[in-house]
């Protein structure tokens, strides 16, 4: 993976948190934005992006946007790949 495609996951990774910050806090759509962040962490990062799925504990939809999840998801990602 080249480091433009690397850079462009985290740009990805970083609006979709910061926009699940802002966005998630609505209840329902709080919920959404957990079920599809969860297939974009699996598409960006592959399993350990599956970690996005965990939001959906929260019910309130109130803490995890506290959490930027993805984001975490990629920074594992980055520092456990092959080189």
């Amino acid at each position: 993976m080249g480091f433009i495609d690397t850079l462009l996951k985290f740009l990805v990774a970083i609006t979709f948190d910061v926009a699940d910050f802002f966005i998630g806090r609505i209840p329902v759509w709080g919920t959404i934005f957990d079920i599809a962040g969860g297939f974009l962490g699996l598409w960006l990062w592959g399993g350990i992006g599956t970690l996005q799925f965990a939001e959906i504990i929260d019910i309130t939809d109130q803490i995890d946007g506290f959490i930027p999840t993805l984001t975490l998801a990629g920074t594992i990602s980055f520092l456990t790949r092959d080189t």
